[in-house]
């Protein structure tokens, strides 16, 4: 898969979820808090995609439960997808050894998928029934990956899809061409792609759902900002049309140093430039995401578990630091918990790279 193919496809996907029109440069000021003045000069952030799909392996995280996608042909139905957290045991999740090889590596922060767009919280939410805790695992995920930030030095941050598919599962097409059409959410669509994949009649929403969703959504930010100490970074992926549902200035009550990406609310303290890197150095901070593994997957998929060269690497990062950007580099767990070993490998090649 082609850089300009991941830049497409990202595209694609930000049409979906509402990500792809925001900026941080729209006159919101920047959090001048001393303490968040760290983004500007941090360099490399590990980007950490989790979730359900991975009991799987073979589907892309949230991504896998939609027909017709443009840029792959395997799906599978969301009535298969949503039964794989059942089956979801990452007894082997240990982020404290990955997040010790990434602070040695020179790596100054991390972020993690507390929820994707299917749902699935790795964390025992009170809010909805989609949740670790709902499924028999006892473990708190993100709480044990703060801890790990923590002990390991590493600024700490949470990345939280607003879009809901599980929430929203009855209400929504989960056909691709349905859903770049902005059909998701239209009543007068007669028919949609169901559950199943197969067509079905699109049911009214009740009273008060739009509402309902946003304080659902409310709530859960709500949680991840009061119940794991202090939050350097919170990192939306999309749901500008929720954008009402908690402002960055009611999460800056919550977590007074806290900076925020503009995929939510439009605007942030910095820019996002996914799989791509802009054509001129922006004015402000900013950063770039990108996938290490071969593949244009996010989270792991056993087809693309080797991962990109040391040398691509620092050279990517050195084109990004020449801009004054940051580079958020992901990683995908598997589905026990543990990282694929070529991570690991990379880890120790970088670490001689950059400190040349």
């Amino acid at each position: 898969m082609t850089e300009n193919n991941d830049i497409e496809i990202a595209k694609l996907q930000h049409q979906v979820i509402g990500a792809e029109k925001c900026s941080a440069d729209s006159g919101f000021v920047r959090n001048p808090h001393p303490e968040s003045q760290w983004f500007k000069d941090a360099g490399l952030g590990l980007f950490i995609h989790f979730g359900i799909s991975t009991v799987s392996s073979e589907i892309d995280l949230s991504w896998g439960m939609i027909k017709d996608k443009p840029w792959d042909n395997y799906s599978i139905s969301p009535d298969e997808y949503f039964a794989l957290a059942k089956d979801f045991n990452p007894v082997n999740f240990n982020p404290e050894k990955w997040l010790s090889e990434a602070k040695q590596a020179g790596f100054k922060y991390a972020v993690f998928t507390t929820r994707h767009h299917d749902g699935f919280a790795l964390w025992p939410s009170k809010l909805g029934d989609y949740n670790i805790s709902k499924y028999g695992f006892e473990r708190d995920l993100v709480g044990e990956y703060v801890d790990a930030c923590r002990k390991c030095g590493l600024k700490v941050g949470l990345y939280y899809s607003p879009p809901d598919w599980h929430y929203n599962r009855n209400y929504m097409s989960f056909a691709y061409s349905d859903m770049k059409n902005d059909c998701t959410f239209d009543e007068n669509i007669t028919e949609i792609t169901g559950t199943n994949h197969k067509p079905v009649k699109l049911q009214k929403k009740p009273d008060n759902w739009d509402k309902e969703y946003k304080a659902y959504v409310r709530g859960q930010i709500e949680e991840l900002m009061q119940n794991y100490g202090k939050i350097d970074i919170l990192w939306f992926d999309g749901g500008s049309e929720l954008w009402d549902a908690i402002s960055i200035e009611e999460i800056r009550e919550l977590q007074p140093a806290i900076i925020v990406n503009p995929r939510m609310h439009s605007h942030g303290d910095f820019e996002t430039f996914e799989c791509r890197l802009p054509e001129k150095a922006p004015c402000g901070w900013w950063e770039h995401e990108d996938i290490w593994a071969e593949g244009p997957w996010w989270a792991y998929m056993k087809q693309s578990k080797s991962y990109k060269s040391a040398l691509w690497f620092a050279d990517e990062y050195k084109k990004v630091r020449e801009m004054g950007g940051n580079f958020l580099i992901n990683v995908g767990p598997m589905s026990d918990g543990s990282m694929p070993e070529d991570v690991y490998v990379r880890f120790s090649e970088i670490k001689e790279l950059l400190n040349k």
